[in-house]
């Protein structure tokens, strides 16, 4: 299915949004906050899966459950080489998110280099995708 203009420029808007949360888990992660860094990490993977999905099927599911997010990126992705990737990075933030934004740990280095290196993943894949029209 072809999106339309305006379902377009709404994978253009989550494209956005998620590009501006991976710079903000980059800025922190550089000055060692952490906690900040993985929660801006979380939400710049959910947003760039909504550019995505927008992108290749006109729409994305706005579910509170995040648990079917990955499994819409996955049939979004179909048969792409990036599929099992972009599905594996996503799924590693959605299991971070509970822990990250509610739990009472403080967020390390060896648990938020990583999530910002799954977001970094997504993003990338939806500038492909998005930006690019790959």
């Amino acid at each position: 299915m072809m999106a339309t203009a305006e379902q377009r420029n709404h994978a253009k808007s989550f494209l956005k949004k998620a590009e501006e949360y991976l710079a903000s888990a980059e800025a922190n992660l550089a000055a060692t906050r952490y906690t900040p860094a993985a929660g801006d990490a979380i939400h710049a993977g959910i947003s760039a899966k909504d550019a995505i999905v927008t992108a290749l099927t006109g729409s994305t599911s706005k579910r509170k459950d995040h648990a079917t997010a990955a499994k819409e990126l996955r049939q979004s992705l179909a048969k792409r080489a990036e599929a099992a990737a972009g599905d594996r990075a996503l799924r590693e933030l959605i299991a971070a998110k509970g822990d990250v934004e509610y739990g009472t740990d403080v967020v390390t280095a060896i648990k938020a280099e990583p999530l910002v290196r799954r977001a970094r993943t997504l993003v990338e894949l939806a500038i492909e995708i998005v930006r690019l029209g790959r």
